[in-house]
């Protein structure tokens, strides 16, 4: 079978350069994304989607792994800043956390372009960037713009969860110095039917260690999610040179119980299971609040590039009372007891760059013009 003429462009050569790619807005429509933007991330090269829990569904499965190192060693930012909500949830035994990961707070509606850096990048990220980085890049507000969209998603096999998306971005220049952009988004997946995998056990005699008959278990589906997501940024140009934009930012996550648990199947023959009940309610087990302030500053000099920026991260998780140790460890044990973490962060950093051109020629008169050594 013939496959005709394959031409690979200058352009391509660059999106996946050694070690870095870039998933512009172009890719994204081309690949529609269903749910969260890690589902195109995890198509780069040397990225995948990590799982270490025994039904597949729980935990750290849904966060970002580069090369490997895991998603702890892995550094999501978004327009360059860091996103550490994660870490308000606790790991389990085996390294995992019971939570989406960081990749899920923009819309992809919003999303202008996704860097992704393979390999470690710690010394110029700092903690956590020893695998690489995931930086979301979003849409600025360079001229006046009114984007509203609605998507849906619906499997082939009704038992699956269907998705509904709900989207708005305006942007507005109220003069050639100071810009406006507001976005807020609806993003609905519902989880999989708790009979999903039931025909998985049908027919079949269970027994426990000492031999006697009990309810066969079967994998649960994939859990659903419900966000909310809300954004102001003023963006103020004081000088040709110059860019200042302060940004406030809300978001929540909220999922849709499909009966997952750390340890063990999930669900069982006949609905005798505490997660059978509360999957067959479609219970919010789980929520994730995330507010952001962030004040940054961009300079593009004839000598190089300024970028800086400080920031404030409040994350609030709360969740039905779970176990903790042992066989039971991540297993709900309550359907009205909540426990709650809250993460503060504050973050802050500054970039200098140095555009070597401007430099050597002083420094080494017989390197040429543009300053090449």
């Amino acid at each position: 079978m013939a496959l005709g003429t394959i031409v690979l462009t200058a352009e391509e050569q660059i999106k996946q350069a050694l070690g870095v790619s870039t998933i512009t807005e172009e890719d994204l429509k081309e690949q529609p994304v269903v749910n969260d933007v890690a589902e195109i991330i995890r198509k780069m090269p040397g990225v995948n989607l990590s799982g270490t829990s025994p039904s597949g569904q729980r935990g750290n499965q849904r966060q970002i792994d580069i090369r490997g190192m895991g998603p702890e060693n892995v550094l999501i930012l978004i327009d360059g800043k860091p996103v550490l909500s994660r870490t308000a949830v606790k790991q389990g035994r085996s390294g995992e956390r019971d939570t989406r990961g960081d990749t899920n707070w923009v819309p992809v509606e919003l999303v202008e372009s996704i860097e992704v850096i393979r390999g470690p990048a710690a010394a110029r990220y700092g903690s956590g960037a020893a695998g690489g980085v995931v930086n979301i890049i979003t849409k600025a507000p360079e001229e006046d713009l009114l984007q509203l969209g609605m998507k849906f998603n619906v499997p082939e096999n009704d038992q699956e969860g269907a998705t509904q998306r709900y989207n708005l971005l305006w942007a507005k220049r109220l003069n050639s110095d100071v810009a406006l952009r507001f976005t807020a988004s609806y993003n609905k997946t519902e989880g999989d039917d708790p009979e999903l995998n039931a025909e998985t056990v049908e027919g079949e005699v269970c027994t426990d260690r000492s031999g006697n008959e009990v309810a066969c278990s079967y994998p649960a589906g994939v859990e659903g999610v419900v966000n909310k997501d809300a954004t102001l940024l003023f963006s103020w140009t004081p000088t040709d040179t110059d860019k200042v934009d302060l940004e406030f930012g809300y978001s929540r996550q909220g999922n849709i119980y499909a009966g997952d648990v750390l340890l063990g199947s999930g669900l069982t023959d006949g609905g005798t299971s505490f997660a059978d009940s509360l999957a067959d309610e479609g219970a919010e087990t789980n929520v994730m609040e995330r507010k952001t302030f962030a004040l940054t500053h961009t300079g593009d000099y004839a000598w190089g590039g300024l970028m800086s920026f400080v920031q404030y991260e409040r994350t609030n998780n709360r969740r039905l009372s779970e176990g903790l140790n042992g066989g039971g460890e991540g297993a709900i044990n309550s359907d009205s007891d909540w426990d709650e973490a809250v993460l503060d962060i504050v973050s802050g950093k500054s970039e200098l760059y140095l555009d070597r051109t401007v430099f050597v020629p002083a420094l080494c008169p017989d390197a040429g013009h543009g300053g090449a050594l």
